[in-house]
């Protein structure tokens, strides 16, 4: 089968290792406002929104772009991870066929499914601060899903022909 929009397969495996620290980095990032200090730098910010301000001085609605003082650990965590589950994600397998391929966009659907089931979840049941932290979340649970149905659906047909 061709797969041109596969990675290499051994993308895979530097997926992995990204993976990992980002998901723990990511979970003290939004759990623990945990921060690496050597990450205060300034960046660019586009459209902001002015929060900042210095008191007394009326900021405007929006500023086209400002340079600004931020911490990036919250940003390198979820690239880390996005790139990571991306390379496990979406690496071809040693022997890709057909069958690989079916359970690839049957996972995609599931995970879209679900995605968007847990926004609807949080649009109706959390509230203010607690609703940004879950689409902070919510921002991952598609390769979350997908990874996680993609490798159990794998790991069980391996496991019945193993059997037969």
């Amino acid at each position: 089968m061709k797969t041109n929009f596969l990675l290499p397969n051994r993308f895979r495996a530097i997926g992995w290792i990204a993976l990992i620290p980002a998901i723990l980095l990511g979970y003290m990032v939004v759990f623990h406002d945990f921060e690496f200090s050597f990450l205060n730098i300034k960046v660019l910010s586009l459209l902001h929104d002015g929060f900042d301000a210095t008191p007394g001085i009326t900021p405007l609605p929006f500023q086209l772009w400002k340079v600004i003082p931020d911490n990036f650990t919250q940003e390198a965590a979820g690239i880390l991870f996005i790139v990571g589950a991306i390379f496990v994600a979406f690496s071809k397998e040693k022997d890709e066929d057909e069958y690989i391929a079916k359970i690839r966009l049957e996972s995609l659907l599931w995970a879209t499914y679900a995605t968007f089931a847990m926004q609807i979840f949080c649009l109706l049941f959390f509230y203010e601060f607690t609703f940004v932290r879950s689409m902070m979340v919510n921002l991952f649970t598609i390769l979350i899903v997908f990874i996680a149905r993609y490798y159990f659906i794998i790991y069980r047909s391996k496991y019945q022909r193993n059997e037969e």
